[in-house]
């Protein structure tokens, strides 16, 4: 599986769910210069819905009730193992920058495990569990904690951690070294809006400002470290002035200057939202689009910053956008890669 390729074609990774058609993750060749992509093969898996990459290792949850997590060698096409999360359906896996380490976050479990890599890039250990108890004003959503994603900040010192169920972002250390094992430290509970259940953020260059998408209300917020303390400073939408009707919000973004976010919501929405970042960190909404499908899940942007991939579920595409680097905004090429049940896309 190991690939010889141009400097403009790189291979695309698609997590899905496998219930529909998929047999696992959906291998692609992306050509940065033309936006155009040709399958090449797939990755047999069970619902490997999210993914990570380092180098020639791949990373997936197994998002099942007896939830897995698992590492493939792409350069030896090798399966090196699977280790279990101990809570239900995982949705969310992240490596470390700084450290040889992997977090998953279990949606229905509700929880948060740790695990160390080994010297060859598998799963090596089980490092640390958490297990959260937390609820919030939706009764319907929020009766319990559901731990939908893990973000470390670019120089990997803390780890912004999203509680649907709970309305907070915990933000944590993880201490420890190779030899004594690592752990997970509490640093802060940032609360976000009541009933919106945060699910995915990025974070400022600086680790000084988090921008969350918020799923059930549709929205991001903005909040921000004054002096050791988080504080609510913006909330914008992700929707049409005026629209009525099933919020999703499911995905963020920011260009690698930091200029530009991009967010996508569900619903009965299907739209992206871009925003410009302004001086002070807020947002400054330039452009809401239809996402050219049905549940948009993941939005990602090429290596090259040229294109913006949005992985549609429930129509099992995934729509490609051509993006303007110097305003920020993205216009559809009307290239669509038929995937079914697609939920996320790395490079």
């Amino acid at each position: 599986m190991g690939y010889n390729l141009s400097a403009q074609v790189r291979p695309l990774y698609i997590g899905t769910y496998t219930s529909n058609g998929s047999k696992g993750v959906q291998v692609f060749d992306f050509d940065e210069n033309t936006g155009k992509a040709t399958f090449k093969e797939t990755i047999e898996a069970s619902n490997p819905s999210f993914l990570a990459r380092k180098g020639d290792m791949l990373y997936m949850v197994n998002e099942n009730t007896n939830g897995m997590a698992s590492a493939f060698d792409l350069k030896n096409n090798l399966l090196l193992g699977s280790q279990p999360t101990q809570g239900a359906h995982p949705c969310h896996i992240s490596l470390s920058p700084k450290a040889p380490l992997a977090v998953v976050s279990n949606y229905s479990g509700g929880s948060l495990i740790l695990y160390s890599l080994g010297a060859t890039g598998n799963l090596e250990q089980i490092q640390d569990f958490i297990q959260f108890s937390n609820s919030s004003i939706d009764k319907s959503r929020q009766s319990q904690s559901h731990i939908h994603s893990a973000f470390f900040g670019n120089d990997g010192q803390y780890l912004f951690v999203s509680d649907l169920g709970a309305d907070l972002v915990y933000q944590y250390e993880i201490i420890g070294d190779v030899g004594n094992g690592f752990r997970f430290s509490l640093v802060n509970e940032i609360k976000t809006k009541a009933g919106g259940g945060p699910r995915h953020v990025v974070i400022s260059d600086k680790g000084n400002r988090i921008y969350v998408v918020l799923e059930l209300s549709g929205e991001i917020e903005v909040i921000e470290n004054n002096s050791g303390n988080w504080e609510s400073s913006q909330i914008v939408p992700i929707y049409h002035e005026g629209f009525q009707g099933e919020q999703g919000a499911a995905d963020i973004k920011m260009s690698e200057d930091g200029k530009y976010v991009y967010a996508t919501n569900r619903g009965v929405a299907n739209e992206i939202g871009v925003y410009k970042v302004l001086k002070n960190g807020q947002l400054e909404l330039i452009q809401i689009e239809s996402v050219g499908g049905d549940s948009p899940r993941n939005v990602q942007l090429s290596p090259n910053g040229k294109w913006v991939l949005i992985a549609n579920q429930k129509s099992g595409s995934v729509n490609i956008f051509e993006r303007n680097k110097r305003n920020g905004k993205i216009k559809n090429t009307g290239e669509v890669l038929e995937v079914p049940s697609a939920v996320c896309t790395v490079f």
